[in-house]
């Protein structure tokens, strides 16, 4: 059977090389899940996503708060790279490298892992040459953009350097790839105070780390720049997540959605985010997991709940310690509830105007049960007795209001 190759298409309809990489991104926009990413973020996402051809990866990204600042202001100040493969330094388009700072050649990208020294040090220790090569960088690595798409190892020296030895890169790109001491490297990294961009996991590369540089080249050459934000500026939390109690009713949660849109638009917090504590979520640790790979360092948990019950007295800071615990590096506070405040009165006062309007409850059409069926392991609510209210007043010795099952 003849046909016309599919090349015919494209010759049809010429596209160039910078068509189809708008083109590209374009549908990533379009096809991307939702996501917690800042629009400086996104850029390097992005093109993470492009150099892989997987959205997955999205669920592996680790920013630290300075991360991108600190990479930007490197690049304008012409700072030099070390990169742990001549891969990456091959990768590296110098073009990008000189569209941020003029100043740069190519002797500006160091890889020893070639070295004759290093070559004759690996052998006579039995160690990788790329440990032995960031050793040997160790002077020049203090102030630069360290690199690492392959070597595992590699990371971990320079995490050693980082904390016996004082180092301090401008910062670190850790994408490397593997099997063995990939993952322990890169959790190491990111308990350290020093900016970075981490690929969790095994997962990694060159194609990927040389992403990540080249969308920093973007983003500092952009004409307009991201702002520095407020939370940066200020000792603020910078990631706030509302908490509320949840319900098998879908869109139950729309009032605290909105206040989160709300703050989101004040600009005051790098990230607003909201969960639940049960029935359809999402839920206080998967929210948090989410926030710390975007880079959050202090968060404020806010429990968006009226009374104080067992949800706050155990459920809840149980919780936050069990989820605080794989994240050292973070700080996570448990705030105050909503509570008394005046402005609830004002609050309670105009409701009671508002429904002034509304009809006797004998008219309300009631939905079938069915409608919102109780999840498997569940119990409906079932309020107390009267009898055993008192019961539980007398057993707490006083009147027993906020510790009463029922009052979260």
């Amino acid at each position: 059977m003849s046909r016309d190759a599919r090349i015919h298409q494209l010759l049809a309809n010429p596209l160039n090389g910078k068509d189809i990489e708008a083109m590209s991104f374009a549908t990533i926009d379009r096809e991307a899940p939702l996501h917690f990413f800042s629009r400086n973020q996104w850029e390097i996402v992005r093109r993470m996503i492009h150099a892989t051809g997987d959205f997955s990866i999205m669920d592996t990204v680790c920013f630290s708060a300075d991360a991108i600042r600190g990479g930007i202001e490197a690049l304008k100040a012409g700072r030099p790279l070390y990169v742990d493969s001549n891969m990456i330094r091959s990768g590296l388009s110098l073009a990008r490298l000189r569209g941020v700072c003029n100043h740069y050649e190519a002797n500006h990208i160091h890889c020893y892992v070639a070295d004759e020294d290093v070559v004759q040090h690996s052998m006579q220790m039995n160690l990788p040459r790329s440990l032995l090569a960031v050793r040997k960088a160790k002077s020049l690595i203090d102030g630069a953009i360290a690199v690492f798409g392959n070597a595992p190892t590699a990371l971990m020296e320079l995490n050693r350097l980082i904390i016996e030895e004082g180092v301090k890169p401008a910062l670190v790109v850790a994408a490397p790839v593997g099997f063995v001491h990939v993952e322990e490297s890169k959790e190491e990294l990111m308990e350290l105070d020093v900016p970075h961009i981490t690929l969790a996991g095994r997962r990694g590369g060159s194609p990927i780390a040389v992403s990540i540089v080249h969308s920093l080249c973007s983003l500092a050459s952009e004409a307009k720049p991201e702002t520095k934000p407020a939370w940066l500026v200020v000792d603020l939390f910078d990631t706030v997540i509302l908490l509320g109690h949840g319900s098998r009713v879908p869109g139950a949660d729309r009032s605290m959605l909105r206040v989160a849109e709300v703050l989101r638009e004040k600009g005051r917090y790098a990230n607003v985010e909201t969960c639940n504590m049960s029935r359809l979520g999402p839920h206080f640790e998967e929210i948090f997991e989410k926030c710390v790979r975007a880079g959050a360092r202090k968060v404020l948990l806010l429990p968006y709940f009226l009374n104080e019950g067992v949800h706050m007295k155990l459920d809840i800071p149980s919780k936050m310690q069990e989820a605080i615990q794989r994240h050292p590096h973070v700080e996570l506070v448990f705030g105050k509830n909503l509570g008394f405040d005046p402005l609830l009165v004002q609050l309670v006062e105009k409701r009671i105007k508002e429904s002034t309007s509304l009809v006797d409850v004998r008219e309300i059409k009631l939905p079938d049960e069915d409608a919102y069926p109780v999840p498997h392991g569940q119990c409906e609510f079932v309020p107390m007795l009267p009898r055993d209210a008192a019961r539980w007043r007398k057993i707490r010795g006083g009147d027993g209001a906020e510790d009463a099952p029922g009052n979260e």
